[in-house]
């Protein structure tokens, strides 16, 4: 059959405001699926972009979807799991044809899923056309997702369709030839200096200062640290006590790559250790 090329509704602007992430998390049941883990869901917000995180491989997010919109007003009319989309039926909103349309992809952390919906109105010449933030209705759709998760539990259920979401992962830790670490983050800068401040947030490692225009995050830890991840790593490493940190998001091509820099020649270690918490700790 012949191939159809994939329109982003979702594009991320090169330059967005500041934006603050405390209020974007949405405390919901800690069990939504029976797998092991926390399996937390949080709304995140950047700019115009709306996503679901759920902690749990889009395969086994998948079925859950399929039921979501069997059930919801809107109903499924069309399915894509190698895709990871699933449309709507087509209804009218404003006197324009409208559908919804849903895309799952593997999320920034290991075994977690990101969930997208796009409200989409079909223009006097045929094209569809995402409908303005002011009147869409992604949220509302994504608030009635959350619900549904947090009152749907699944046993270790999976879809074998959608097993090659599993494979999607955007971010990895990796080690260059020299032996010194880095992320690569397979998303576009804006998101990819978001998901590593509230990283930083969420492993309690102080900021001092940051330049975003330079993507640098400035960071010392002091002898008097004795929070989370820090604790343990200067418990065990005098070396790095009162030294500056620089952490560098990058641009290379269509991914950004974070790195952790200092003038310590004996921080190597610590460095890759503080590269591996970020990486678990992004969301």
């Amino acid at each position: 059959s012949e191939s159809k090329e994939i329109v982003d509704f979702y594009p991320i602007p090169e330059s967005i405001n500041p934006i603050s992430y405390d209020s974007y998390e949405v405390p919901l049941p800690q069990q939504v699926f029976s797998s092991g883990t926390t399996n937390e869901i949080r709304l995140h917000k950047l700019g115009e972009l709306r996503w679901l995180y759920v902690e749990s491989l889009p395969s086994s997010v998948w079925p859950l979807m399929k039921n979501f919109w069997s059930q919801s007003q809107y109903e499924m009319l069309l399915e894509d799991p190698n895709l990871g989309l699933i449309e709507s039926n087509l209804f009218e909103t404003e006197g324009k044809e409208s559908k919804l349309v849903m895309k799952i992809e593997h999320g920034i952390r290991q075994a977690s899923s990101e969930l997208f919906v796009s409200h989409l109105t079909r223009s006097d010449k045929g094209s569809w056309n995402r409908v303005s933030p002011d009147t869409n209705l992604e949220d509302t759709v994504l608030r009635s997702i959350m619900d549904f998760l947090s009152s749907n539990s699944v046993a270790g259920g999976t879809s074998l369709v959608a097993l090659n979401l599993n494979l999607g992962q955007k971010a990895t830790l990796k080690q260059k030839d020299d032996g010194s670490s880095y992320i690569e983050m397979k998303l576009e800068f804006a998101r990819a200096w978001a998901a590593v401040d509230r990283a930083l947030k969420e492993a309690i490692i102080t900021v001092t200062d940051l330049d975003r225009k330079n993507g640098i995050f400035y960071v010392v830890f002091s002898q008097e640290e004795d929070k989370g991840f820090l604790r343990r790593m200067l418990s065990f490493d005098d070396n790095i006590k009162n030294e500056n940190f620089k952490i560098y998001v990058n641009t290379e091509g269509s991914s950004c790559i974070v790195t952790v820099k200092s003038d310590n020649p004996n921080s190597s270690e610590f460095e890759r250790d503080l590269l591996s918490q970020i990486n678990q700790s992004l969301s």
